[in-house]
């Protein structure tokens, strides 16, 4: 018999109530709300220098092939550009992606042959570099994703959500991880049905959609329908997928017209990465100036604090070196050696949700007061 966990455990035979004990779950429920909204803000994307590539067989030649399309897919997540693989020398590259490999196998995941290829991260970064072509960094935007599809015949319209069992739900997370990007699809709980449904979606109402869809933190939500339109340059009935991306400040719309319900969503999440990649990847004229930043960060009062906050800005693409330059009480100034100017690098910080830049700044002397931090 499974045991139950041990703190579980002593608070249901410690407390007999039954009002005292729903007011535990209650807490306990809360608190896992909390911390699934927590992490499902941006995040580092850790597989970015990780291809993997659907196969027939084992043998050698496959092996070669599917590496070359492990690179070039590697390649497109490290850029956030697919007109990088029009590259020359990122074309001989892929030619001669061992040079480059670290490490590869093949796994079998339920009735799929897969080719797993990981490659060294850091020459690849140089590669592209040294061609001026983009850079994007591990830290990208975290979206949340409201699809409603119409069924063509009953015209009935149905949401994608975890909770059902669409197919479309591993192809979007095959596209997302082949451009490196994170979607989120809605729970589809009671909570969810309260707030958003499917009509709802399929009216694209980007801003009732936006202030509804608070409770997963996300940086982007994303509203799309697929449906059957007519299509005047073709003269025939087609699919059309149609979707809006916004921050809450912003907004992005378009429209694509496919064959399949799979080419479109494949589509969608090409130029949803796209989107992102031309507001937070390095441009090669960025990264040819090195500019000396300083930050001041309060509520950095303890060693945890301090390591994780470096870490934070170490880890990201557009800085070249940091430390800590002073501290006083609870403020950490540090310095920056980054490839771009202060107002870029505050974009991409805005991913870290732990960094919030202060409502109003308060008095202390001769510091002005770039973020607080809001994490243990």
């Amino acid at each position: 018999m499974q045991k139950r966990p041990k703190y579980l455990t002593i608070a249901v035979d410690r407390y007999k109530d039954p009002l005292v004990l729903n007011k535990l779950l209650a807490i306990f429920v809360l608190t896992l709300c909390l911390v699934t909204s927590m992490r499902s803000h941006g995040t580092p994307i850790e597989h970015l220098n990780k291809g993997q590539i659907i196969v027939t067989d084992q043998s050698n030649l496959t092996q070669k092939k599917a590496g070359e399309r492990a690179f070039q897919q590697v390649v497109v997540k490290l850029s956030g550009d697919v007109a990088v693989l029009e590259n020359l020398q990122v074309k001989r590259a892929a030619t001669n992606f061992e040079q480059y490999l670290v490490a590869s196998k093949f796994i079998q995941e339920g009735d799929k042959l897969l080719y797993q290829a990981d490659f060294n991260e850091q020459k690849l970064v140089d590669l592209l570099r040294s061609e001026s072509l983009k850079v994007w960094g591990k830290r990208r935007p975290l979206g949340l994703f409201w699809l409603a599809i119409e069924d063509d015949v009953s015209k009935d319209k149905t949401l994608v959500t975890q909770s059902s069992t669409s197919k479309y739900i591993d192809i979007i997370h095959q596209a997302t991880y082949d451009r490196g990007v994170e979607l989120l699809m809605p729970i589809g709980d009671l909570t969810d049905s309260m707030n958003i449904n499917a009509l709802d979606v399929w009216g694209l109402f980007s801003s009732s959609i936006f202030n509804k869809s608070t409770r997963y933190g996300t940086n982007y939500v994303i509203g799309a329908r697929v449906g059957v339109v007519f299509d005047d340059f073709s003269a025939r009935e087609k699919l059309q997928l149609s979707y809006f991306i916004t921050n809450g400040q912003t907004i992005q719309t378009n429209a694509i017209v496919g064959d399949s319900i799979a080419a479109l969503i494949g589509e969608f999440v090409n130029e949803y990465a796209t989107y992102l990649a031309n507001l937070y990847s390095i441009e090669a004229s960025e990264s040819g100036q090195i500019y000396s930043l300083t930050l001041n960060i309060a509520n950095v009062n303890t060693l945890v604090k301090y390591r994780t906050v470096l870490e934070i800005l170490s880890s990201l693409t557009v800085t070249q070196t940091v430390e800590l330059s002073a501290q006083s009480k609870d403020v950490a100034s540090f310095t920056l050696a980054s490839n771009v100017p202060l107002q870029r690098l505050k974009i991409i910080l805005k991913l870290e949700q732990n960094l919030r830049e202060p409502e109003y700044q308060r008095l202390y002397p001769g510091v002005v007061i770039d973020y607080e931090w809001r994490g243990k």
